[in-house]
């Protein structure tokens, strides 16, 4: 078994290994897995432009039930196949180029671990980082990380197709767009490609790589209070016109939405409805329902399969602005087999958020969205966060009450986070308002980053805690609906020592 780069005039014999490592979780949260989209993307292009079938890896399904703890924070744990036993894994299939997701800010430690662990199994093949925290940081990740040996920035779906094609046909890859790479001493970082402008152009994620029914079995995925288990993640859209400053995802797609048209999606849809006998569908997209007029064209195809539909990622409770086709839209989702929407809020102190921010988002219409949702028949889940930097008492106190007296059917209040790239990153670190135990490569949304103007950080977790059960009580009186619906979930506990029964208080 070779350890070196297969410099191949045959692309039909270039192996390619896509890996996603372990994952880094709160010991009070619950282990999420579900299909690494952004790897799949990347398989069916490599194969559908000539190359051998990759392997997908993810060591959260090929692993569920391993945790351990983190050696310098006992508060945290690692889950998934160890780093050991995916090199193992990655070496037997003998690459000759291997891609390492590091989608997320928590991703990135063991991402870099496992790098290195694959690196000494195979010193002489490539190893290629890419996601959100990988192109912002990329030529940091390239100085501190020697056994990395490029970054992939921005939308890689077709430049990791290029990189592939230029290292199996042993030609000069250094001008490939988005690339980070070494000339000697120094790191050098290319511009990104443009995006994808088009999205129809890229073919379906890999699913059949992947350990499908491995992922059905656990039913833990991004949305966990599942029934059957047999869960379809998808994303049909990209991108996003807003500029709220403490969002990364519009640095890496785009400040212009981008669609996959209605009809690809309700293909999409279907192929997996056939292939893998999906009984729920989750759309994973950050703004699904910007352009209603799609919306509704997939929702009134895809209503005959019968399938149970979320969106855990939310959507604006402002779009679209006119209030009798945002209700028609309701409705079409709700008759497509949608039981529950989620709009994020984020703040209760209109001010706030708009001048600090910036998400234009009139709160009046969150209260209309939560109507017209019920006139639909839909339960609507609602986000906040606090915490943010030089946030004050009294704003604080307008989120809580803004949310007591939103009639929604269940809350999530989250601890604001910084995120490298976005302008509340750089308002901490101006300000020096990073508590000393933040890692940026291990980023969770659990814990309290940010320094706290006016609040212990044990009085702003326990206000946390507070308004969350405070409100979901409330929420839960007011339509006891919501409570049955979720309490007969039961999924396995970060630990996995136990069976936790999820409340509305847990709704995520």
């Amino acid at each position: 078994m070779s350890d070196s780069p297969k410099k191949m005039s045959g692309k039909d014999k270039f192996r390619v290994a896509l890996v996603s490592p372990q994952v880094v979780a709160s010991t009070s949260q619950i282990r999420r897995t579900q299909p690494p989209l952004g790897l799949g993307y990347l398989a069916a292009v490599l194969r559908e432009s000539g190359f051998a079938s990759p392997l997908i890896l993810d060591a959260a399904i090929e692993g569920y039930e391993h945790v351990e703890k983190v050696a310098d924070r006992q508060d945290l744990v690692k889950y998934g196949l160890s780093e050991s036993l995916m090199a193992g894994k990655v070496r037997e299939f003998d690459p000759a180029l291997v891609g390492i997701s590091c989608l997320f800010s928590s991703q990135a430690d063991c991402s870099y671990s496992l790098a290195k662990k694959i690196k000494e199994n195979l010193p002489r093949v490539p190893i290629v980082l890419g996601g959100i925290h990988a192109s912002i940081l990329g030529a940091q990740i390239l100085k501190e990380h020697h056994e990395i040996d490029y970054v992939l920035s921005g939308e890689a779906d077709f430049s990791f197709r290029d990189l592939a094609l230029g290292i199996c046909m042993n030609e000069d890859v250094r001008g490939i767009a988005g690339l980070v790479w070494r000339k000697s001493r120094d790191i050098m970082v290319n511009p990104r490609p443009p995006l994808i402008k088009n999205l129809d152009e890229i073919p379906f994620p890999a699913w059949d790589l992947m350990e499908m029914e491995e992922y059905f079995r656990i039913g833990m995925f991004h949305n966990p209070f599942v029934r059957s288990g047999r869960v379809g993640c998808i994303m049909t859209s990209r991108g996003c016109p807003q500029r709220c400053y403490y969002c990364s995802s519009s640095d890496f797609f785009g400040h212009g939405f981008r669609a996959i048209s209605a009809g690809r999606v309700v293909t999409m849809i279907e192929h997996l409805v056939k292939n893998f006998a999906i009984k729920e569908l989750q759309i994973l997209d950050d703004n699904f329902t910007l352009d209603s007029g799609r919306v509704i064209e997939i929702c009134e195809a895809i209503a005959k399969y019968g399938l149970r539909i979320t969106l855990p990622n939310a959507i604006r409770a402002d779009v679209p602005l006119d209030r009798k086709q945002r209700l028609k839209m309701f409705e079409s989702l709700r008759r497509s087999g949608c039981e529950q929407i989620g709009i994020a809020v984020e703040h209760g102190d209109q001010e706030f958020l708009d001048k600090v921010i910036g998400k234009r988002l009139d709160l009046k219409e969150a209260v209309a969205t939560c109507e017209l949702a019920h006139k639909a028949d839909l339960l609507v889940h609602c986000n906040f966060m606090t915490g943010f930097p030089f946030e004050t008492a009294a704003q604080r106190q307008k989120t809580a009450d803004f949310a007591r007296n939103l009639p929604a059917d269940s809350f999530s209040i989250s601890l604001a986070t910084p995120l490298p790239g976005t302008m509340m990153w750089d308002i901490v670190a101006e300000n020096n308002l990073f508590l000393e135990t933040f890692d940026v490569d291990r980023i969770l949304y659990s814990e309290v980053s940010i320094k706290p103007l006016d609040i212990s950080v044990e009085e702003l977790r326990a206000f946390v805690k507070e308004l969350n059960r405070e409100i979901n009580g409330i929420a839960a009186k007011r339509n006891p609906k919501s409570r049955e619906k979720y309490k007969l979930f039961e999924h396995k506990n970060a630990h996995g020592d136990r069976k936790y029964q999820f409340s509305s208080e847990k709704k995520l």
